[in-house]
């Protein structure tokens, strides 16, 4: 519970730092623990734009519901653990409702792509390309009411990324949007772990930009791009946490096989090769955001 109050405190306090009106936006709190443990949070903070819902669902499911929930014209996830930096609820309001006219799809990264700016596409293609697997982040996750509205109760959603399912939608829009502005900051929770991780971005992750792809809504090149990204980049961080750091505690099981399914025999070892590399990555990604991106 500690790590949501942080987050509630760190989007209220920038409310009130920023000066931003509270008519700007609502915070709900979709809760599927039937223990309600987290529902005391609502004393804690008495305002009259946050909303608490109990939802009976399973899992990862709750990203989809608590989207239903909203009200507003735009709707965004975010990740509990991901703490607002200071000023930057003011910018991102701000930035939304620059769009408010041509509704492009949008989508957050906080410049975990290294870059930290704001760029625009026109094909779906180029976007998904250089979002790479940062689209199955549910926090980056924003769509608007209009367009939720048309595929809600029809679209297909993959139980651990149905947050992913919903945004993969949105092939046909337009215009298309990149913030990689470091707007948040995610919080350590110790052990972190509840499903088996390694099956997510080995199995289930590429199958649904295996579908994209055999839907011609992105091209072989950019498939191939999202999935040597996920083999040399997030698969050897998630295995540095879990076996190497041990700082998480999912679930690895069948990953050896698993892995099989979507990429090379070699995969494994190219993993359990790269996960060395990792703490060297870590630190360098950490300047780069801290005294390059911020400085910008």
């Amino acid at each position: 519970m500690d790590y949501v109050r942080k987050t509630l405190e760190s989007i209220y306090s920038d409310a009130n730092y920023s000066k931003v009106s509270l008519d700007d936006f609502e915070v709900i709190l979709s809760d599927n623990d039937p223990n309600r443990e987290i529902e005391c949070l609502l004393i804690e903070f008495p305002f009259e734009n946050f909303f608490y819902f109990n939802t009976q669902c399973d899992g990862f499911l709750n990203s989809y519901f608590v989207l239903a929930y909203g009200k507003g014209e735009f709707l965004k996830l975010h990740n509990s653990q991901e703490i607002f930096q200071k000023g930057s609820l003011l910018n991102m309001i701000g930035f939304i409702k620059t769009f408010n006219k041509s509704r492009p799809s949008i989508f957050f990264t906080s410049g975990f792509l290294g870059n930290g700016r704001i760029i625009n596409y026109d094909r779906f293609d180029d976007f998904m390309s250089n979002l790479s697997y940062w689209s199955s982040w549910s926090n980056g996750f924003g769509i608007w009411r209009e367009d939720f509205d048309m595929i809600k109760g029809k679209t297909k959603m993959n139980t651990l990324f149905p947050h992913t399912s919903l945004f993969l939608t949105q092939y046909n829009k337009k215009a298309f949007v990149i913030n990689d502005e470091p707007l948040f900051k995610t919080q350590f929770v110790k052990k972190r772990g509840g499903h088996n991780k390694f099956q997510a971005f080995s199995i289930e992750y590429p199958s649904l930009i295996q579908s994209s792809y055999d839907n011609k809504q992105i091209s072989l090149e950019t498939k191939k791009k999202i999935f040597k990204d996920v083999l040399y980049n997030y698969l050897p961080l998630l295995y540095f946490n879990v076996k190497i750091a041990r700082r998480e505690t999912f679930s690895s099981d069948a990953f050896k096989k698993n892995i099989q399914v979507y990429f090379s025999k070699r995969s494994y070892w190219i993993v359990c090769s790269l996960s060395l590399f990792i703490p060297i990555k870590i630190i360098l990604r950490k300047i780069k955001i801290n005294y390059f991106i911020k400085s910008k």
